[in-house]
């Protein structure tokens, strides 16, 4: 009983703390709000006293009219955080235990440049959460792109808990030709694991560097996990005699994105390799090769039933059927 009363008298304490808190933030959003929208239009004469208990709430407002106006509407609200003194108060945040007030304070130091957090933020790009190292990265790249470059592109290479698209997004505030450069330099020395995530980074931003890695990959295999992300990045019709070769490679992984960069790239004359790898004896490769086949320039229905037609292998009939039926299906769903 006594257990039970302690965990009841805890739910309700609780429950009353995450009242008290929600009031305290709607009191704190109904005072600012007003204040930092009409500061987009006149900088005010004078302001209230921010106090170091509505800090979090009110950065938490701030950052997120920065993130949603422009780059003129952001120097408005930048002043008013500079008349508040919000430089300092997120510099002393940053050594905060909380991790939610931290995570906060590198926002708001990256929003505001503040050059003054460099450190404190580098320290934090080594932080074991994925989160808020990469609100660091975000942030150092803001204070200073060419500089923090040459922080976040080791990092790339050893942190694989950094999602792709971040990486892309932060990458995408940085200098696009240092960061082209950069790149090629970590792909040229990292491990055959590092490097397939590096190429895609590579592709979304200097397709034509990664071009000739990619044809040296396909080229000189040394890696299936490499081979796999090449094809999937290839992009080049003059690789097409390298993509034939490796659509009877001993790796099934491998044939499927061979088959599909065939569809992708392939001309006409592709139809002989891809009707025999109809009979692959993986599904998946034989799948990829009927959708490829499809795919195919000039490639029309009747030809691909005709091929179905000529089949022997039951396997091969039967996919390119299913393959025919969806394309059907994703026809007649055009015109609902």
């Amino acid at each position: 009983m006594l257990l039970t009363g302690m965990l009841l008298l805890s739910i309700l304490l609780r429950r009353l703390l995450q009242g008290v808190k929600q009031q305290w933030r709607k009191r704190v959003l109904n005072r600012w709000r007003p204040l930092l929208m009409a500061s987009l239009y006149e900088h005010p004469e004078s302001l209230p006293q921010l106090s170091r208990f509505d800090l979090p709430d009110f950065l938490a407002l701030w950052n997120h009219l920065h993130a949603s106006l422009g780059n003129e509407a952001r120097g408005s609200l930048n002043r008013v955080a500079g008349a508040l003194r919000v430089p300092a108060a997120a510099s002393l945040m940053l050594r905060q235990r909380s991790f939610e007030r931290r995570l906060l304070a590198v926002r708001t130091a990256g929003n505001l440049r503040l050059a003054t957090a460099w450190d404190a933020l580098c320290a934090l790009l080594e932080s074991d959460s994925a989160g808020m190292s990469l609100a660091a990265a975000q942030a150092l790249v803001r204070i200073d792109a060419p500089r923090a470059g040459q922080l976040l592109i080791p990092h790339l290479i050893g942190r694989d808990d950094w999602p792709a698209q971040r990486v892309t997004e932060i990458l995408r505030e940085a200098e696009a030709e240092q960061v082209t450069e950069l790149l090629v330099k970590a792909v040229t020395g990292a491990s055959p694991e590092r490097t397939p995530r590096l190429i895609r980074y590579l592709m979304e931003f200097a397709p034509a560097e990664a071009a000739p890695i990619i044809a040296r990959q396909l080229a000189s295999p040394v890696d299936d996990g490499l081979l796999k992300v090449s094809l999937q990045a290839l992009n080049d019709g003059n690789e097409l005699e390298s993509v034939r070769l490796l659509c009877r490679h001993a790796n099934w992984h491998v044939r499927v994105h061979a088959v599909t960069a065939l569809g992708r790239l392939g001309t006409h004359d592709d139809n002989t390799l891809l009707t025999g790898m109809l009979g692959d004896s993986q599904w998946w490769v034989r799948y990829r090769a009927a959708r490829a086949l499809s795919l195919l320039p000039g490639m029309t229905v009747g030809e691909l039933l005709r091929i179905k037609d000529m089949q022997t292998d039951r396997y091969a009939r039967d996919m390119l059927h299913q393959v025919m039926a969806e394309l059907d299906l994703q026809a007649g769903l055009k015109h609902v």
